[in-house]
């Protein structure tokens, strides 16, 4: 959260078989199945300060192996395959969710928009 806690209690609780960890590679623009979930770390915080000072929230944060997972996870692959990207969207697949992260524009529309630029001119 962006703004000052106290953290009032963590619960950890075992994952149910099929949760998988998303990972998002900016360098090579793809969204990449990770390691598996093995519990879930429930933190109860309450919050210090600003309009919403005192007031108390929850959030759940995926546990893997070697702990936590790396910066760049973006989100959890659910045993039916979908994928929840937290506090944004519920997608169908990581197919799906490859065409969110980083749309492709065909090379037919890419050499279409360059012939039209290019032939504007003339």
């Amino acid at each position: 959260m962006n703004f000052d806690e106290k953290f009032l209690s963590v619960t950890i609780i075992p994952a149910q078989p099929g949760f998988f960890i998303i990972y998002d590679d900016k360098d090579s623009k793809e969204v990449i199945k990770g390691e598996p979930v093995i519990a879930w770390q429930i933190e109860t915080v309450r919050v210090k300060g600003g309009e919403k000072n005192g007031e108390i929230f929850s959030h759940t944060m995926p546990v893997v192996f070697d702990g936590t997972p790396a910066e760049n996870w973006i989100g959890v692959q659910n045993p039916d395959n979908t994928i929840t990207l937290p506090f944004d969207r519920e997608l169908k697949s990581l197919e799906e969710l490859q065409e969110y992260r980083y749309p492709k524009t065909s090379s037919a529309q890419s050499d279409l928009q360059s012939h039209v630029t290019l032939g504007a001119g003339v």
